[in-house]
């Protein structure tokens, strides 16, 4: 086998940048891939030329420094131009051959494709974080421990604070269970937990301040390493709007008072009470007197504020553990747990009628009105609620019939059972 001996010119030839000599400044040799580099017609194109020639002008500055100096840094990095008027990036590396510096060896390396690949991957990050930044959701990525590396602008906002203030701090003290206000989820591992789902929970911002949270957590791999990022929204204003349409659907919306459906509900979990308990419930019947003349003589904006007030009365008239709701119009009702002695259902019963004859000053206008309030006790006056509530309702009308502006006991009417069927 003939082995074919490759020379110090030969060497040159396999060399994939441009590497030449320089005799000041002139180039003396070159490597047919520097000739390809600079995309000159020949060889012949390059010798002698003044090396300083195929710099960008804006870096011939370096030059002046001296090649001794130039020698003494690993990689020179400059814009160099091709023979076709085209300018690229390049790195050079300096070689004295003698020690005045006269006679230099040059390796020039085109990096331009490895620019142009930083600065798209550079403009990437750039069109990624513009996009990350101007999402409304709050978005972040966590460590497998729970620290927080990156997060976007809306994050920031949504936990109050400052730029790249959430970085290094442990997402379970920014998240807390919906169900335990004052305890953070157990770990790391429980947020991460059903990657995929959403979940609603609490937000603690950096002032301590809770707020209603949205997030989905999903998992993200490196090789070996394992993080997670968290898409997160504050969803308070949700929240609020669903508290207000579940209000105005339980609601009197004049007053705030429940209304006749949450009045069913509270009077079925106050009956579930006394029989598992037992002790007694009273009902309350209340229709105000001569409420009509007021709407009639004063207008309606004066009737809607004289029944805002008989609602603050009437709760002013019994405990925070009873119930005041509007029936619609002028009636209204009360339930009073805790009975011990139809007695004490007679003395709030009272106390109302007292409350609501009391004047009423609004818009300078003084109105007077009155209540015919009927009482009835569970389980005296009826077996279950219907036959309570009718009993109260009777009662009511007896005081109306009577002269209106009192109260009446159902225990204390004549036949009352008849009349409740006769009702």
């Amino acid at each position: 086998m003939v082995r074919k001996v490759i020379d110090d010119r030969g060497l040159l030839h396999l060399v994939s940048s441009l590497v030449c000599t320089l005799t000041e400044d002139c180039i003396t040799t070159i490597n047919p891939e520097g000739v390809r580099m600079l995309a000159a017609p020949s060889i012949e194109d390059v010798l002698n030329l003044h090396f300083s020639e195929l710099i960008a002008e804006d870096y011939r500055f370096l030059l002046e420094v001296g090649w001794g100096l130039l020698a003494e840094e690993d990689v020179v990095p400059l814009k160099m131009r091709r023979f076709t008027g085209e300018i690229f990036d390049a790195e050079l590396r300096v070689r004295p051959l003698d020690v005045d510096n006269r006679r230099v060896f040059l390796e020039v390396r085109d990096i331009s494709k490895y620019v142009r690949s930083a600065q798209a991957l550079r403009e990437r990050e750039e069109r990624l974080q513009n996009i990350l930044h101007s999402v409304a959701e709050g978005i972040v990525t966590i460590t497998e421990d729970g620290k927080i590396e990156t997060s976007n602008s809306a994050a920031e906002k949504m936990f109050q604070a400052p730029p790249r203030g959430l970085i290094g701090r442990n997402i379970s003290t920014l998240v807390r269970s919906a169900e335990s206000t004052n305890e953070s989820l157990s770990s790391p591992a429980a947020i991460f937990a059903a990657p995929g789902t959403v979940k609603e929970s609490l937000g603690v911002r950096l002032d301590g301040s809770q707020f209603a949270l949205e997030f989905v957590c999903n998992e993200l791999k490196h090789g070996r390493q394992k993080s997670f990022t968290a898409i997160l929204r504050d969803i308070s204003e949700r929240k609020e709007n669903e508290e207000r349409i579940r209000k105005l659907a339980h609601h009197d919306s004049l007053t705030g008072l429940p209304n006749r459906n949450l009045l069913h509900d509270r009077m079925a979990q106050a009956l579930a009470r006394v029989r598992r308990h037992g002790g007694r419930l009273a009902i309350l019947f209340v229709d105000l007197d001569k409420f009509k003349p007021i709407n009639d003589k004063f207008g309606h904006k004066v009737g809607d504020y004289v029944l805002m007030e008989v609602a603050k009365r009437l709760l002013d008239s019994v405990r925070n553990s009873d119930t005041v709701a509007r029936l619609g119009g002028d009636e209204f009702a009360v339930i009073l747990e805790e009975v011990a002695r139809p007695s004490e259902a007679a003395k709030v019963a009272e106390k109302i009628v007292a409350y609501l004859a009391l004047p009423i000053e609004t818009m300078d206008k003084t109105c007077s009105i009155g209540a015919s309030v009927g009482v009835a006790l569970y389980p005296d006056d009826g077996a279950d609620l219907d036959d309570v509530v009718k009993a109260a309702d009777l009662a009511m009308y007896r005081v109306k019939n009577a002269g209106r502006n009192g109260y009446r006991m159902y225990s204390e009417l004549s036949d009352p059972l008849n009349q409740i069927a006769d009702a």
